[in-house]
């Protein structure tokens, strides 16, 4: 008996969403105990901080109504309440989260698959049209759904209201599926899974970004970008419902559009055509550090970019820090300084809390660059790479060269965006060079997480999820470590737990070399193993 045209389009979905959870066995925890770990931590932390009603005014008096706060976070509802200032804190981690999560999950299970050609192999078994889309899809609306249940548990957890908790929960989770279907349409459009991340990637700059100008000039342009759509829900304000009407008819728009889209298109290509480029390479593309650099620019641009102007957006919350720290003595803790220690004193703390706040996500750079190693090795590109008299050490140098300098350059650049953005605040602009050194002092422990990615994708290749794992773990240590009282052996595992708390104390040498030639010997180490392998280990 025959099947219906709708039926056998989706003939395989279950089978495929199966493969996906095998292969992302790793990745997914990774992702769910990173971002959601984050979210829970901050959340379990936050209401010991606010057990008073003086210190609940004060926040919402200093913090929650300042430009940088509308512009990270929006103007969130119920700051006089505790509820409301647990979901202005962790609404920028969690919303940009969940967002950058499904846009890699996503990206990876559609369009790179059709780039990779694994795509067109699947489709020469029984499997339908449309099943590795709408497979794709599913994990991606069930990621977010996941992100929001645990950011919902999490808040119960910590004694919050019910009804605020459920729509925080709902807004968060219908965020992520929103960009979901933002991606599967830059999917569409573009033919390579680079492409892809940077059209879906801009497009949640472009919400974050229009929900945080809006917010700052309190206008309609809030109502512009999905991010503004999930906070106006008001979790623990009026908890209103209909916006996220504005998400899901959003969402469904853009579904249409991208099956429209898909309909349009051949299998493996996309509808924005890629320029072709030069008949002849430049001399850079001649050796392996320059096809090394070409073929991450566009990531280190982008990160550059968006470090920078991170960096301003902390950079300009600097003057602040004495006021708020009088309203609540105990925030002085979270940033390592006493309620009692000289306004100085407490800019420091706060510019080395800082510092190493950005270090934290430089590790996320870090190993995103160097993996690319192996993404190009499981895409096959490497093995043309190698096909040619380049040989595999000089190919894995030059990648994690590139990788190294670059988390150095990034480093420098979001130093100096801590000195712009604390310069437009105060006025002040003899902190430039102070400020870039300062960050510059929690360079080697960038560099150690990047070499720990390089040695296990020498050694382990396999086991380069670990490598995301670490960045986590290290991520608790430096926003949590003290709040949660974890003993020194567990902190020591973070390479940053041994550097000089700069500008608080002084520099020490000895450390930071330690931290050097420890990365020089996982490199090596990565290196070692990497010419004693298969060239494409499973």
């Amino acid at each position: 008996m025959s099947t219906s045209p709708a039926t056998s389009s989706v003939t395989g979905v279950g089978h495929l969403l199966r493969l996906i959870l095998r292969r992302d066995r790793v990745r997914l925890p990774v992702w769910v105990v990173g971002l959601g770990g984050t979210i829970v931590a901050s959340a379990l932390a936050v209401p010991p901080l606010y057990d008073t009603p003086e210190k609940i005014a004060g926040y919402a008096r200093i913090v929650g109504a300042t430009p940088v706060s509308y512009l990270m976070s929006g103007r969130q509802v119920g700051l006089d309440t505790l509820g409301g200032i647990v979901a202005n804190e962790i609404s920028q981690v969690a919303q940009l989260g969940v967002c950058l999560m499904v846009v890699f999950l996503v990206v990876r299970h559609t369009r790179a698959e059709e780039e990779s050609g694994r795509a067109e192999l699947l489709r020469s078994t029984v499997l339908g049209r449309h099943a590795a889309t709408l497979a794709g899809l599913a994990y991606g609306f069930a990621a977010a759904l996941l992100i929001g249940a645990i950011t919902a548990i999490s808040m119960l957890a910590a004694g919050l209201d019910l009804a605020g908790t459920l729509t925080y929960g709902t807004g968060l989770a219908l965020l992520g599926v929103a960009y979901t279907a933002v991606t599967l349409v830059a999917v569409q459009l573009s033919t390579s899974a680079r492409g892809a991340l940077g059209l879906a990637g801009a497009a949640v700059a472009v919400g974050y970004l229009v929900r945080g100008l809006g917010a700052v000039e309190d206008n309609a342009l809030v109502w512009l970008s999905p991010f503004g759509w999930a906070q106006g829900m008001d979790a623990f304000g009026d908890e209103r419902w209909w916006p996220a009407g504005l998400l899901l008819g959003f969402t469904a728009l853009l579904l249409a559009l991208a099956a429209r889209l898909m309909a349009h298109r051949d299998f493996g290509g996309g509808l924005l055509t890629t320029r072709p480029g030069p008949a002849r390479a430049g001399w850079l593309l001649s050796t392996p550090f320059g096809v090394a650099t070409r073929i991450q620019r566009g990531l280190l641009i982008g990160w550059a970019v968006g470090l920078f102007l991170l960096g301003m957006l902390y950079g300009a919350v600097i003057p602040t820090v004495p006021d708020l720290i009088a309203s609540n003595p105990e925030m002085a803790d979270f940033v390592g300084a006493s309620g009692q220690a000289a306004e100085d004193a407490l800019v420091d703390a706060f510019l080395g809390y800082m510092f190493l706040f950005m270090a934290v996500i430089a590790c996320g750079f870090v190993v995103s660059s160097v993996l690319r190693l192996r993404s190009e090795e499981e895409a096959g590109r490497a093995e043309v790479v190698l096909a040619t008299p380049v040989s595999r050490t000089s190919w894995m140098a030059a990648t994690t060269g590139v990788a190294l300098v670059a988390a150095t350059k990034l480093t420098v650049i979001m130093g100096l965006g801590l000195a712009v953005g604390y310069g437009l605040a105060s006025g002040e602009w003899d902190q430039v060079v102070p400020q870039v050194a300062g960050q510059l002092a929690y360079l080697p422990g960038v560099l150690v997480v990047g070499a720990l990615a390089a040695a296990l994708y020498g050694l382990i290749p396999r086991g380069t999820g670990l490598a995301w794992a670490a960045v986590a773990l290290i991520a608790v240590q430096v926003i949590l470590g003290q709040l949660l009282g974890l003993p020194d052996a567990v902190q020591a595992v973070s390479p940053f737990w041994h550097l000089a708390a700069v500008p608080v104390d002084d520099f020490e040498v000895v450390p930071y070399v330690s931290l050097l030639l420890l990365t020089a010997a996982l490199v090596a180490a990565g290196l070692w193993g990497y010419r004693r392998r298969d060239a494409v280990a499973g």
